[in-house]
């Protein structure tokens, strides 16, 4: 995607989530750090109660992206009764993608912390992320320490959706062809890119959330990065459901999110579903 591409699908994706945010209830701006990226806004569904919290991490590989995306990602969640956070974080070349998942652990352990004032189940919790941001959710979900050093239990985790996630920096780099923007974003030196690729920190991962792992078929690089990672997860014995969103482009997977004739928001339903009706 070259740089107009991206500010091109980036407004329009923006100018969606905003009409999108108009018909959420929306509480925008919650302050979860001290840092000013260090915000979300919490989609809250219309009924009244205690309801399940999807976390959602937005893409824009790693420098750029906003959360107001995740207004799309919360039209198609709040009508089930979940309620919806879209984190934003600090970004590269201020942090480094590892800093970033760190951001978005504090965003849930201030949410878990603050359950009762928000109306959210103190219990388990799943996360969503795209492009960029199904990196940092699946680094949260293989690499236990960042939930447990923002207080929260990693055995909490209900579930992981990626949508056309990075999962292997290694591979991303050796067959991408913006091999200089991912070097600037994971460094140059490849002894420091396992420690935050999914597919080798699930070796170690003790917990079994449901993965869910859903690629468009558009853009070889997103098509093997997920089969990277599903063989990954079998291999280490985690429970893993995939899908394919056919003829969709990158930014479409979160831009038409919400529409009932694309398989993004039935996938993602039927995962979390899962995930919550498991003991």
């Amino acid at each position: 995607m070259t740089h107009l591409q991206r500010r091109t699908w980036l407004f329009a994706a923006a100018m969606l989530a905003a009409a999108s945010a108009r018909a959420a209830p929306v509480v925008a701006d919650v302050a979860y750090g001290a840092a000013p990226a260090q915000v979300l806004d919490l989609y809250q569904p219309a009924t009244a109660g205690v309801h399940r919290l999807v976390v959602f991490v937005h893409g824009g590989a790693w420098m750029h992206g906003d959360k107001s995306v995740g207004a799309l990602v919360a039209r198609g969640l709040l009508p089930a009764g979940y309620a919806v956070a879209s984190v934003a974080y600090r970004r590269v070349p201020a942090v480094t993608p590892a800093d970033e998942a760190v951001d978005a652990a504090h965003a849930i352990g201030f949410l878990r912390l603050h359950a009762g004032a928000y109306g959210l189940d103190p219990g388990r919790f799943a996360i969503i992320g795209h492009s960029s941001g199904g990196h940092i959710v699946a680094l949260l979900a293989t690499d236990a320490h960042y939930l447990r050093d923002a207080g929260v239990d990693p055995a909490a985790l209900a579930a992981v959706v990626t949508l056309d996630g990075i999962y292997d920096i290694a591979t991303d780099i050796a067959h991408n062809d913006g091999k200089d923007h991912l070097r600037a974003v994971f460094g140059r030196d490849p002894r420091g890119w396992d420690a935050v690729s999914p597919v080798v920190l699930v070796r170690t991962l003790r917990t079994h959330p449901e993965f869910c792992v859903l690629h468009e078929d558009s853009t070889p690089r997103f098509v093997e990065q997920a089969q990277l990672f599903e063989a990954a997860l079998h291999g280490a014995g985690q429970t893993v459901e995939t899908a394919t969103a056919p003829g969709i482009s990158h930014g479409k997977v979160v831009e038409a999110f919400p529409s009932p004739a694309l398989p993004m928001t039935r996938f993602t339903l039927g995962c979390l579903a899962h995930a919550f009706a498991a003991p």
